[in-house]
């Protein structure tokens, strides 16, 4: 009980310090929409001028009855995607210090890497990687991990991955390049991605309530539980999912943990705010060099525009320019984690949410802008409670499905698929039949072959859903097989 009570006395003292310098309306606002999105923990921190202006925790980090007050010093949570601003910094880093350029082809540090066209493979440049238009389509590759790929097994793969799109044409965002930055910055530092993140991040920002999940995810005590916010549309209510697939969420969040697995709290990133707002100063100190930070924000791919904004992406950072000035932001969703991290350098304003609202980062973004309109002095729409309608609209849509077609029978007898298929880079996989089923095995999945129509199967692989597979079939034999993540992939060919 004295522990709470020393935590409620903190965060009331934090909002009565900080009431003078943050505009009026906003903590309400806070509040309000805390309450109406029925989010279960939530942490915010804004910084004006260099200095923090609000920094104040919501909720509770469980709710099963053993959770605590969210605390905004001590509170963690996972980033999931605003990690990839902090690679992106990191890489400014090891370019700052090295012999390595933004200009400079991948291959020139990373004589292993291989795309599948090698016009690509040799012309990449290491400013590129983080910049979503590779050529791959939206999250390509996000299911592998589950079928045994770890980071350096996703890296091994790029080459067998067709691109849907011709290269630097299409703005298509995806976790997995994040890996190439994370290998130059291991080679250049001699330290694992992790340790590279806490020397030369979070050490010197004094960010020392962060870490990364590898080493922290299971064994924090810190840590808010995940949750999803879900909305019943026949009950018209929300209400709270609990995100027990933590093994699941580890598998995935380790695989591509340089671009979602950074965990840390509101007052730590008060810190990373304040060194953003200053061209990459801190307390005095350069963390990044004042050229290589307006690196991180300048333009690489057009992401979207309307006749009144322009949306771009340079690097681990989204860069609006609208009406009301330069508004650079990253979301992040992953495992029952959302956050927002916002800046408005113009208005040398900069704003990080962090919730277990695990659904959409509608809520966040709904917050920032109306802590931007508060400053400027516009009355402007109550965007948090707008977006929640927009939430709901979509939820209510999505509960209707089409029909589905009619399937065409297989054109091969069962035991005519069975074999071992090879590809390069992914391996070996084998479909074999057992007990008048096939079942395909590739790595960690393990799964029986339900037909859908023709020579097309689905499987289904733990943590991830079900996927299609198809055979190819020739002059009445199955020459190959591929199947379906998105993107095409290499044919396995049949040995």
């Amino acid at each position: 009980m004295k522990r709470l009570s020393l935590i409620i006395l903190s965060v009331l003292f934090s909002t009565l310090a900080f009431a003078q310098s943050i505009p009026a309306g906003f903590d309400e606002y806070c509040e309000k929409t805390f309450r109406e999105w029925n989010i279960p923990a939530m942490s915010i921190v804004v910084v004006k001028d260099g200095e923090v202006v609000y920094l104040k925790g919501f909720g509770v980090t469980k709710q099963d009855g053993t959770g605590k007050p969210v605390d905004p010093e001590t509170t963690q949570f996972v980033l999931a995607s605003t990690t990839k601003a902090f690679t992106s910094t990191l890489l400014a880093t090891v370019v700052d210090e090295y012999d390595v350029d933004w200009t400079d082809p991948v291959i020139k540090h990373l004589p292993d890497f291989k795309m599948y066209d090698p016009w690509v493979t040799e012309h990449m440049m290491v400013g590129e990687v983080n910049s979503h238009h590779n050529g791959w389509k939206e999250y390509a590759m996000d299911d592998l991990p589950f079928f045994g790929y770890d980071r350096d097994g996703l890296y091994g793969v790029f080459a067998a991955i067709k691109p849907t799109y011709d290269f630097r044409t299409k703005y298509a965002y995806n976790n997995e390049m994040y890996t190439v930055s994370a290998k130059i910055i291991e080679k250049y530092t001699g330290k694992s991605w992790d340790d590279a993140m806490a020397e030369r991040i979070f050490a010197p920002l004094g960010m020392v309530h962060s870490t990364t999940g590898a080493k922290a995810y299971k064994t924090s005590k810190d840590l808010a539980y995940g949750y999803r916010v879900q909305y019943n549309v026949d009950k018209d209510e929300l209400y709270l999912e609990p995100r027990d697939d933590r093994e699941d969420a580890f598998t995935w969040l380790s695989a591509v943990a340089p671009a979602a697995f950074v965990m840390t709290t509101a007052s730590d990133m008060g810190n990373w705010l304040k060194m953003h707002l200053d061209g990459g100063q801190f307390q005095g100190k350069t963390i990044v060099s004042k050229t290589n930070h307006e690196y991180l924000f300048k333009p690489q791919s057009v992401s979207g525009f309307s006749d009144n904004l322009i949306r771009t992406y340079g690097q681990g950072w989204g860069v609006e320019q609208n009406a009301k000035g330069r508004y650079i932001r990253h979301t992040g969703l992953a495992y029952g984690y959302t956050s927002l991290v916002g800046l408005m350098p113009d208005m040398n304003l900069g704003i990080a949410v962090l919730t277990t609202n695990g659904a959409t980062s509608s809520m966040q973004e709904g917050l920032a802008l109306k802590l931007i309109d508060l400053y400027l002095g516009i009355d402007g729409p109550d965007y948090a409670k707008d977006n929640l309608e927009k939430y709901k609209d979509g939820k209510r849509k999505s509960s209707s499905s089409g029909k589905k077609e009619d399937p065409k029978p297989q054109t091969l007898p069962l035991k005519k698929y069975v074999g071992t298929y090879t590809q390069d880079q992914f391996g070996e996989a084998t479909v074999s039949l057992e007990e008048g089923e096939l079942h395909f095995r590739l790595k960690k999945v393990d799964s029986v072959l339900k037909h859908v129509s023709g020579d097309t199967f689905s499987f289904h692989v733990d943590g991830a859903g079900h996927f299609d597979l198809t055979f190819k079939v020739e002059k009445g034999k199955s020459k190959s097989l591929t199947f379906d993540i998105g993107d095409p992939i290499c044919d396995f060919i049949r040995k």
